[in-house]
């Protein structure tokens, strides 16, 4: 086994939320981004979250009553265009029709005062973890630091992976609350992460980083850990994109 920094000999300088739920979720997918450096372009239903946030944003930097729409419309397009998504793209024409839905839901029910900061950068350190994690928290109040989740479909309940992003936003806040929203065209939902779920949380990602520390140490060579683990291209996380793309590793090429 490999004694040294892992993480640094396969070029990984900071690990996220997002890249813990991959390894947990998809580890072929985690080993494509992060030793390979192959990834997915952006979707149009990734954009509809990232320019309705930035709607919101500008709602509270213009003191305005409600979210401009025309500006949510023209971030959405940018995205878009910046991603080479068609403009005949069947996904970006619906996902700009419902734009609105989403606007007015949250002009209707987000309701949070005092605007410290948006999309702030953190960055948090655990124990024996050779890298830091970095984030990006939406928007912190005064009161609450939240994460605004856009969906197609209202979930009953926080996920696991959200639980575990939330838990890692408030070692950077820990005298705020740690505020969840889903909003979705029909329906708004706000979840308060309890103490003894952010501790929880925690400590399971500091495991998870554990455990991708020793999977990481096995070998210097990323083709003889690609060997070790497979995509599932059944999985709708594979699009046809990234399976082309994915071929290019040698261990994947069959």
């Amino acid at each position: 086994m490999n004694r040294n920094n892992p993480f640094e000999i396969h070029g990984i300088n900071h690990l996220s939320h997002s890249s813990i739920n991959t390894w947990l979720q998809d580890p072929a997918k985690f080993i494509a981004d992060k030793l390979f450096n192959i990834r997915d372009i952006g979707s149009a239903s990734m954009h509809r979250g990232t320019a309705v946030e930035f709607g919101l944003s500008k709602r509270y930097e213009d003191n305005a009553w409600e979210i401009d729409n025309t500006i949510v419309e023209q971030k959405f397009e940018q995205l878009c265009q910046d991603d080479l998504i068609d403009v005949t793209d069947e996904k970006r024409i619906k996902e700009k029709s419902q734009l609105k839905e989403y606007t007015n839901k949250l002009n209707q029910e987000f309701k949070y005062d005092n605007l410290v900061e948006y999309q702030k950068r953190i960055e948090i350190s655990f124990e024996d973890i050779p890298v830091p994690f970095i984030g990006f928290v939406d928007f912190v109040f005064e009161e609450a630091f939240i994460d605004l989740k856009t969906t197609a479909r209202m979930p009953s309940k926080e996920t696991e992976s959200n639980k575990r992003q939330m838990a890692l936003y408030s070692m950077a806040y820990p005298d705020l609350k740690a505020n969840l929203v889903y909003v979705s065209p029909k329906a708004y939902s706000k979840f308060l992460i309890s103490e003894k779920d952010i501790e929880y949380y925690q400590k399971q990602i500091k495991s998870v980083a554990f455990g991708l520390m020793k999977f990481l140490a096995i070998s210097n060579d990323k083709e003889e850990l690609a060997s070790i683990i497979h995509p599932n291209y059944d999985s709708w996380t594979w699009s046809e994109t990234l399976k082309e793309k994915s071929k290019s590793i040698k261990q994947w090429s069959y």
